[in-house]
């Protein structure tokens, strides 16, 4: 291949782009500030009065009592929405209550599919209520709330705090059809949030957001934009918030966990995890002989790759309050925090929340004793609703192994521009290098732009961490743009650039190409992607080129789609190719499976095909099968989840071994 194409290649996205820019009708006025940080009076609910019956139906009189929040906003145009919802909002002593009236010029059009507690219902019709009682103006600080057209909750408590359904607390939510469209009611404890505990009437943060799945439209109360500005949230203002005195709570969830192996030696192992707290904005879990054998992990790819793959962690204890630990990014140097590295643990130990309305603190510590021992600390300070910084050290001691990794994390925004640094300094055997990057980012109504410098010493080393490279220096830029159209056959689009230019520090060349990604979707729910990438990797050659179809990109459970890529790889042909499904049949039973069969030094391949019967919201039979090359995985299981009680599984096999494994486990979690 001629040794300059990697460069005419980075030349050619460069004007591509430009063209793009160009050519492409401009977005409406950016009129946001009128629709910005708008205001709400709190009606508290006479004690002589009856609060609403949620049963999904506004015509309670109590309702015409309440105060409105009215014209939704389209953040893409800045401008009121055609379908419009009216909320009303009203509390007590015990309760928020909020209702939606939902418009719908096209009501036989009204989306919902998600019927599990929890899931994820970006692609249903839904609303959402979002609350910042500490007015923190971080998404970190939000508790959601959100109620898709047929009833389904969906709750996301500030800080990721409380994953397990037993800790949450429980709410309500109701749902109706009407006429012009559907109509919600909610109600909120307090005592599932975490407030201001004054004696005096408070503000707070709120916001409220309906998703039409018809049109893709996320509408809005309070304007954010499309880049989610925090700090133009809503206020409720004069709350009197219930005053009784804070009471610290503790809760536990034992386990019993017997198997039987045909192989190997059958057990009963037991273990319980704890949750405390003292504080409405502090909470504390341990773990004590954690297992995760019923949780279903990601499944690590095959396709090329030149550093370590990035997997997903789904265990429960990592979750708790990830939003804490969770610093860097892929397109600065890494995550600085990867719980992936740590294996099995003895104990667990976890503190995470505020301390105060600008301060943070994240501090976990895991045990397998006689092996290794690790501890993370994050403390973070708020400058103001767009800017502060972390201080974080990760340490982890293992005879031979010690590791220390002291950072220092700064980001500061103003309007459309923004800064961002970090600094870290490894230490202990094999280490003592340091890494840092800084860089100036720009996002501008539906672009995002950020040119970065990054360096990483050769003998930088963060063994909790997942840093891709090290030993190079240089500059790495990234830019989105994307859109959407309101009417006519196409929908909306996404393009990206991703330039690199890094030399090792010897001063020799390492990374010199460009990708480029391009998105367009229908209409009528299809998705074209294009993705390119060209360069040089010292003196190896990567040159491919991607084309993926996705036919009903927003319903999973009629999804599917295919995508073959072809080009040269470290300077070898390479082909890969691969159907993906995900079906529903009937109203229980979900079907997906995934195919990557690849040609490059050989043949390789990998299929995933997960199954699940949903009986009712709790109950469901579910497995997987994992063809990796000639290894062949495979579980079934039976689940009995999600109540406040006892939870019940029974599994054959191993979900995240190699190969099958001849076991039947049996799992109880009790809650006390």
């Amino acid at each position: 291949m001629n040794s300059q194409r990697p460069e005419r290649f980075a030349c050619g996205t460069t004007l591509l782009l430009l063209f793009l820019l160009f050519s492409l009708p401009a977005s409406a006025q950016d009129t946001s500030k009128t629709y910005a940080n708008r205001t709400i009076e709190a009606i508290p609910i006479p004690k002589s009065a009856q609060p609403p019956v949620i049963d999904g139906d506004l015509s309670d009189k109590i309702w015409t009592m309440a105060t409105k929040a009215q014209t939704f906003i389209d953040p893409q145009r800045s401008t009121p929405v055609g379908d419009q919802t009216e909320v009303t909002l009203l509390y007590d002593q015990v309760n928020i209550y909020v209702g939606f009236y939902c418009h719908d010029s096209r009501p036989d059009g009204i989306t919902a599919r998600e019927t599990v507690r929890d899931a994820k219902l970006m692609n249903d019709d839904f609303v959402a209520v979002e609350l910042d009682p500490f007015l923190t103006y971080k998404f970190d600080g939000y508790s959601i709330f959100m109620v898709n057209a047929i009833g389904t909750r969906s709750m996301r408590q500030s800080g990721g705090r409380a994953g397990k359904v037993e800790w949450q607390g429980d709410w309500e939510a109701a749902v109706k059809r009407v006429a012009d469209g559907w109509t919600v009611e909610m109600k909120i404890p307090w005592g599932i949030l975490s407030y201001p505990r004054v004696q005096k009437p408070i503000n707070m943060g709120i916001n409220f957001r309906r998703f039409q799945q018809r049109t893709q439209i996320l509408s809005m109360w309070s304007d954010i934009g499309t880049q989610f500005f925090s700090e133009r949230e809503g206020l409720w203002k004069g709350v009197s918030t219930p005053v009784q005195a804070w009471k610290p709570r503790i809760s536990a969830l034992p386990y019993l966990m017997p198997s039987l192996s045909l192989k190997d030696k059958s057990e009963i192992r037991t273990g319980m995890d704890i949750r405390y707290q003292p504080t409405p904005e502090l909470t504390a879990v341990a773990t004590i002989a954690p297992d995760f054998a019923t949780v279903e992990g990601a499944v690590e790819g095959i396709n090329f790759s030149r550093s370590e793959r990035y997997v997903q962690d789904h265990r429960p204890f990592f979750l708790e309050g990830q939003d804490y630990f969770d610093l860097g990014r892929p397109y600065q140097l890494g995550r600085l925090f990867y719980p992936n590295r740590i294996g099995s643990m003895s104990t667990a130990f976890k503190v995470y929340g505020k301390t105060d309305t600008k301060t943070s603190l994240g501090f976990l510590s895991t045990f397998d004793f006689g092996n290794q021992s690790n501890f993370i600390m994050n403390y973070r300070k708020e400058q103001n609703a767009s800017s502060g910084a972390n201080l974080m050290m990760l340490q982890h001691v293992e005879k031979g192994a010690d590791n220390t990794v002291l950072a220092a994390v700064e980001n500061y925004r103003k309007g459309k521009w923004g800064f961002d640094s970090q600094y870290l300094q490894s230490l202990g055997q094999g280490a003592g290098g340091a890494a840092w990057t800084t860089a100036v980012n720009l996002q501008d109504k539906n672009l995002f732009a950020t040119l970065r410098y990054k360096y990483v010493a050769a003998n930088f080393l963060d063994t909790l961490g997942y840093i891709p490279f090290t030993n190079f220096q240089g500059i790495s830029g990234f830019v989105n743009w994307s859109g959407f159209w309101r009417q006519g056959y196409w929908r909306g689009f996404e393009i990206g650039w991703l330039p690199t230019w890094t030399w090792d520090l010897d001063g020799v060349p390492f990374q010199r190409n460009a990708g480029l990604f391009a998105t367009i979707e229908s209409r009528n729910d299809n998705q074209y992607n294009l993705f390119m990438n060209g360069g040089k990797y010292y003196n190896d050659t990567d040159f491919t080129y991607t084309f993926e179809f996705v036919r009903n990109a927003t319903n999973r459970f009629r999804k599917w789609g295919l995508s073959f890529t072809t080009g040269q790889q470290a300077s070898l042909p390479y082909t890969a190719y691969g159907p993906q499904f995900s079906f529903r049949f009937g109203k229980h039973f979900d079907f997906i499976y995934s195919s990557f069969l690849q040609s490059y030094q050989g043949f390789s391949q990998q299929h995933i095909l997960t199954m699940n019967y949903e009986i009712n919201p709790y109950q469901s039979f579910g497995g997987r099968v994992v063809v990796d090359n000639s290894a062949v995985n495979v579980y079934l299981s039976y689940r009995n989840t999600g109540r406040k009680g006892t939870d019940f599984y029974v599994i054959l096999g191993d979900p995240n071994a190699q190969s099958f494994v001849q076991r039947l486990l049996f799992k109880w979690v009790f809650a006390i």
